[in-house]
């Protein structure tokens, strides 16, 4: 478990550190020629320190709760069939490839501190039960090849978010400035439909029933982002995420279990819905200082 919530942290932090007019203003960019500007100012950035606060609202079926609490042993118990997840991460980016951050996650009574350092494409993390680094994931080319080729990861981009994008508007804030600058709000509502279509588009789905399941969720998913840029130099100072998401996880399950390889699964009725909320805030501040952010000595 916390392998995944560290992985999760981690890669979601390396990702991200990826309308309307004023009155008697002449806007000369649409919104999305605006934030192709961000994107453009953003490429250029060496480093940036950044701020994550995240609630996460989880309702899960009880058969499934059931069979977590079993097989989780005694700190399952604190599993329950409504949860919230409370997220916190300080850190900071440098390009090409180094990142590092302190994560705390906090379910219930239980509070997971670690830490994450991300340096020459190797990801590290420090063990919350032991205090000691440890690596999460090695480069590519370090791992032990397969004896086939391994098919190529979709691939998500900044240009492929806005092309399947539902809406991209601008939102015109009452205070348009953030911690004393002047910005501009975007709010971007993707097709998630079209996204994840637009991302393995160039990758033939292994299991077809998974696919399906996995888009009747994406069907009734609700998301949204929005996205506060300064006004003069186009950097991202903010970006929030909404999500609510609901699915029946027996038709999941089902659609990811195929006959050639039973996975070791869990037994839910049909009709065993899963509903999820989340609002997660990211603050982006101190660009361009300078880091220093090396690898961790492993064990200490």
């Amino acid at each position: 478990m916390k392998r995944v919530i560290s992985a999760t942290l981690a890669a979601c932090l390396l990702t991200a550190c990826a309308g309307l007019t004023a009155p008697g203003a002449v806007k000369s960019q649409t919104p999305q020629e605006a934030l192709d500007s961000s994107a453009k100012a953003m490429s250029q950035l060496k480093s940036s320190h950044f701020d994550v606060a995240g609630t996460i609202n989880v309702t899960l079926p009880q058969a499934l709760v059931d069979q977590l609490r079993a097989r989780g042993g005694s700190q399952a118990a604190i599993l329950t069939t409504n949860m919230q997840v409370r997220v916190k991460v300080n850190g900071a980016a440098q390009k090409p490839d180094r990142l590092q951050a302190t994560v705390s996650a906090k379910l219930g009574e239980l509070t997971l501190n670690t830490e994450v350092i991300a340096a020459g494409g190797t990801l590290y993390y420090r063990d919350p039960m032991t205090s000691k680094w440890e690596i999460l994931k090695r480069p590519a080319t370090m791992e032990p090849k397969a004896t086939e080729p391994k098919a190529s990861a979709p691939k998500f981009s900044y240009q492929t978010l806005l092309d399947t994008a539902k809406s991209v508007t601008e939102v015109m804030d009452p205070t348009p400035t953030l911690n004393g600058v002047a910005v501009e709000h975007y709010r971007i509502v993707p097709d998630l439909v079209k996204l994840f279509a637009a991302i393995s588009a160039e990758h033939a789905a292994t299991n077809s029933a998974a696919v399906t399941a996995l888009q009747t969720v994406l069907q009734n998913a609700t998301v949204s982002a929005d996205v506060w840029t300064g006004k003069d130099d186009h950097l991202v100072r903010r970006v929030t995420y909404d999500a609510d998401l609901t699915g029946d996880l027996s038709e999941l399950m089902a659609g990811m279990t195929t006959t050639e390889a039973k996975a070791p699964g869990f037994s839910l009725p049909s009709g065993s819905i899963a509903h999820l909320t989340a609002h997660i805030v990211v603050d982006l501040h101190d660009f361009n200082t300078r880091l220093t952010i090396q690898a961790p000595t492993i064990g200490s």
